[in-house]
């Protein structure tokens, strides 16, 4: 029932997401991650047999399989910033099919199109992938979109994190000049040498 935080120092943490796992050591420096896989079953027996105490996981998921009361903290994003896109639905359609499109087109909800356009520009100037630990969450509010990005080394520190504000049609120009600004302060040092390892290692 302890909050990440409040976790004893040695506590083994299972998730198989660089951004998670960075983001677990920045909040509390004293837990032990634990690389796991598989699905989210699998992933919740590794605490039965004792491969490790807690688990990071997608809250959906669990709702969705009526999980809810293993659920010990509901990780708020503004402290533990989600991956770009997270959580977010898409259907693919041929470009060169009008009426694919014309049936499709009901089912777009415009509000999560602009804040898809600006954290999808955000990691496409990063070229960033499952290998780096980063983040971008985009929101939009009463004063405009507010969008927040963050690459951060997988110890933990250094994190580079910044935000910008805008309007709506600005979205993917909003990302991208998050990614720049990022990239200004340094982060690109991290991006480097995240994809230099996982080179190594395939």
């Amino acid at each position: 029932g302890a909050s990440l935080e409040q976790l004893p120092a040695g506590t083994r943490v299972g998730t198989s997401s660089l951004r998670r796992a960075a983001l677990a050591k920045r909040l509390n420096p004293g837990v032990e991650i634990v690389s796991i896989r598989g699905n989210l079953q699998t992933r919740l027996a590794k605490i039965d047999q004792g491969v490790v105490d807690v688990v990071l996981l997608a809250a959906a998921g669990l709702q969705r399989l009526g999980l809810d009361a293993q659920v010990a903290e509901y990780l708020d994003p503004e402290r533990f910033c989600p991956a770009a896109c997270q959580g977010t639905l898409a259907i693919e359609a041929r470009a060169d099919d009008p009426a694919v499109h014309e049936l499709l087109a009901p089912l777009e909800h415009p509000p999560t199109a602009i804040l898809a356009a600006a954290e999808r520009a955000f990691l496409a100037r990063l070229e960033g992938g499952c290998q780096v630990p980063m983040a971008c969450h985009a929101r939009l509010a009463e004063d405009g979109l507010h969008v927040r990005g963050l690459v951060i080394d997988p110890s933990g520190a250094p994190l580079f994190d910044a935000r910008k504000v805008g309007t709506a049609s600005q979205a993917a120009e909003l990302g991208r000049g998050l990614a720049e600004t990022l990239l200004r302060l340094g982060a690109g040092g991290i991006i480097e040498a995240q994809k230099r390892l996982a080179a190594g290692a395939s």
